[in-house]
């Protein structure tokens, strides 16, 4: 249940400088290592590489390859090509030589495209204001300005009314509409400007200042027309020849953009290499399993280089090893802390007890079902590719999205599945569907034809009148819980020689056992005094040697936390406090609807409405609730008991390819 993560080792790659070129792309391509810097004592004797001109070439091309691509109508790509060397593809972008023709036809373009867009501007507002009865050529004066405006129809009269204070000098010609009043104006120099500034800011009216425009409304809209029709025709005489470019360059450049995206990071690395005349050195971390992998491609395509593995006390990072269906769980570990490189991973503890403690919390088969319809509907949705949710109120949608990316609200909804589905199986023992209880009618019909003895009511176990077993149920999975991770702890202890650590933790562990024993024997109304009762000195002894072994391993600090043992086991029983809420809540609501049902037909559409509105509130809180709690039982009282976590997760150094074949692919297959 309890697995460590990929084992890691160290390694120092010493070879000849001028096959660092060679080495670093195989390191590139088998994608195993996460490299690191010198270490202090190696890089004091070395010195950094540094071939600027080739980089400087290649980011370049890289730019170059950027906006032919931007330019360009993109193509889909359905092969992948193959580069061996820096030199290749220095080549390979070569051979693509039309930048001063699309460089030529993107200008042509944007200009194309202000004049088209400055066309259909004025299409729309000759349009809008074709009530002018006059040549818009009038509007064009030296002596005066002219503008179009728009203002609401009920603040129009007033507007008016406070142009006519220096009516000799504003000319308006109007169109007023339902809501909105449309004016040509004219203002003289007489009318000062910040006036009219005044004035149309007070009334809210929009204006601009009127375009130079030749003829009427009729004649100027033809015109506009025709103008609009030949500058789209230019357009898409453009358009077709940058296809017809793109159609014999836009893979190559794609293919060419990639790998030069390669060939830069490569460069980064070279450039940091330590170096002497004649040889170079690198560290790095890689997978203990990949080690013998690696030397062998070194041996295959270099002369030379060699590997070593390094004895060091640096924390290694940390890559996880589970199974396939548990590794959707690593995001929870992830988001409570990376686990060390040689530390226990919890990640299938967390994907066994998440569902479990969800399930257990929900227990109820209909809220169970619509929790894993709604489940399976965000998975369809996001990972078949189908990404939008405008099925989804848009408020919850929006509130959705802030909280989680899509990619997370997947991931989320595949680990509640299982617990839904517990859900299910829960609440059919349970007798609960969305609070009713409906197994009676199954039960009773099993009961006479086949001839069982199934009970009549239909419920199996009852969460309320059988609260008490379900309490201790609950105690019991916090002991084993606590047990457990101090077990744990124990070990990790042991593992990194904190022999006191262990010593505290084990104490711990005797202590709560000792409380847990003598709780349970009063309970059960046993004589637990020491004197009379060897069972009573027994639960005593192990407190008392509990709180003697956390003193010698952790000091007198661990007297002072005494209590929080005993919390941490009894905090597991809120997995039912939190079932009963729901089963409660669930029942209140019912019993509202039945009432409902005996009165007039108003007070039973007032049922219905309480019905459907309480349960998806309970719904909502059975989503949420029982997922933060489920996560906190395990973050804080179990992972507290043994997990440290800050660990680095390892990025091995590699790109991934689309476009593009890695160099030593080949040799990777046959090994």
């Amino acid at each position: 249940m309890v697995l460590k993560p990929i084992p890691m080792r160290k390694i120092a790659v010493l070879g000849l400088r001028k096959e660092n070129q060679t080495v670093v792309s195989i390191l590139h391509d088998l994608n195993v290592v996460q490299l690191e810097p010198l270490s202090k004592d190696v890089a004091s004797m070395l010195r950094n590489e540094r071939d600027n001109d080739l980089f400087r070439q290649v980011s370049d091309q890289l730019l170059r390859m950027k906006a032919l691509k931007t330019v360009l109508p993109p193509i889909e790509a359905t092969q992948c090509q193959r580069f061996t060397s820096v030199d290749q593809i220095m080549q390979a972008t070569k051979s693509i030589d039309v930048d001063s023709k699309v460089a030529s036809l993107e200008k042509e373009k944007e200009g194309l495209l202000t004049q088209l867009n400055e066309t259909e501007n004025n299409i729309k507002l000759v349009e809008e204001f074709s009530f002018f009865p006059e040549d818009f050529n009038v509007l064009q004066l030296k002596m005066a300005h002219s503008y179009f405006g728009r203002i609401s129809s009920k603040n129009y009269p007033a507007f008016k009314k406070a142009l006519d204070v220096n009516s000799q000098d504003v000319f308006v010609y109007p169109k007023e509409g339902k809501d909105t009043t449309n004016m040509v104006l004219v203002t003289f120099p007489n009318f000062p400007p910040h006036a009219l500034a005044t004035v149309v800011q007070e009334y809210d009216v929009k204006i601009e200042a009127s375009p130079k425009l030749d003829g009427k409304a009729d004649q100027l809209i033809q015109k506009l027309k025709t103008k609009q029709s030949e500058i789209s025709q230019k357009l898409k005489e453009v358009e077709r020849q940058l296809g017809e470019i793109s159609k014999a360059h836009y893979v190559n450049i794609v293919c060419i953009e990639e790998q030069l995206e390669i060939e830069n990071k490569k460069l980064e690395v070279i450039d940091n290499l330590g170096v002497t005349s004649d040889s170079f050195a690198l560290e790095g971390w890689i997978p203990k399993s990949k080690i013998n992998q690696l030397r062998t491609v070194f041996e295959k395509n270099t002369k030379g280089t060699m590997l070593f593995e390094l004895e060091t006390d640096e924390h290694p990072p940390t890559q996880f090893d589970n199974p396939k269906r548990f590794k959707l769980f690593e995001a929870f570990i992830r988001f409570y802390s990376l686990p060390e490189g040689k530390e226990f991973d919890p990640t299938l503890i967390f994907g066994l007890l998440f569902p479990i403690f969800y399930g257990m919390m929900v227990g109820d088969a209909g809220y169970g079902l619509v929790i894993l319809l709604v489940c399976r509907w965000v998975i369809r949705r996001i990972d078949g590719g189908k990404r939008d949710f405008n099925i989804m109120p848009g408020m919850l949608r929006k509130f959705a999205l802030n909280i989680l990316k899509k990619r997370q609200m997947s991931k989320l909804a595949k680990a509640m599945t299982p617990g839904a589905i517990i859900a299910i199986g829960l609440g059919f023992v349970f007798n609960l569907y969305f609070g009713f209880h409906l197994n009676g009618y199954l039960f009773g019909f099993l009961n006479s034809t086949l001839g069982l003895h199934l009970p009549a009511d239909g419920t199996i176990f009852s969460p309320i009148h059988g609260l008490r077993k379900l309490l201790l149920i609950s105690g019991y999975i916090g002991l084993g819980m606590v047990t457990f991770g101090l077990v744990l702890g124990m070990l990790n202890s042991m593992r990194e020689g904190l022999k006191k650590h262990a010593i505290g933790k084990m104490g711990w562990l005797l202590f709560g056992w000792g409380v847990v024993l003598l709780g349970l024997a009063l309970m059960h109304h046993q004589h637990i005094n020491p004197v009379h009762s060897v069972s009573g000195a027994a639960y005593i002894g192990l407190m008392m040697g509990g709180i003697a072994l956390m003193f010698v391993g952790e000091g007198p600090r661990a007297i002072m936390e005494l209590p929080s043992i005993v919390s941490h086991i009894l905090s597991y029983t809120r997995i039912i406090g939190i079932l009963l809420a729901s089963v409660i809540l669930a029942d209140v609501i019912d019993f509202i609807f039945v009432k409902t049902l005996h009165h007039s037909i108003p007070y039973i559409v007032l049922g219905t409405i309480i019905l459907f509105i309480g349960h998806i509130f309970n719904i909502i809180i059975g989503v949420f609730e029982p997922g933060i709690q489920g996560a906190r039982l395990i973050y804080v009282e179990f992972f507290s008991k043994f997990y440290h976590g800050n660990g680095r997760a390892f990025k091995p150094f590699g790109t991934p390819r689309k476009f593009t074949y890695d160099q030593y692919e080949m040799q990777i297959e046959k090994k």
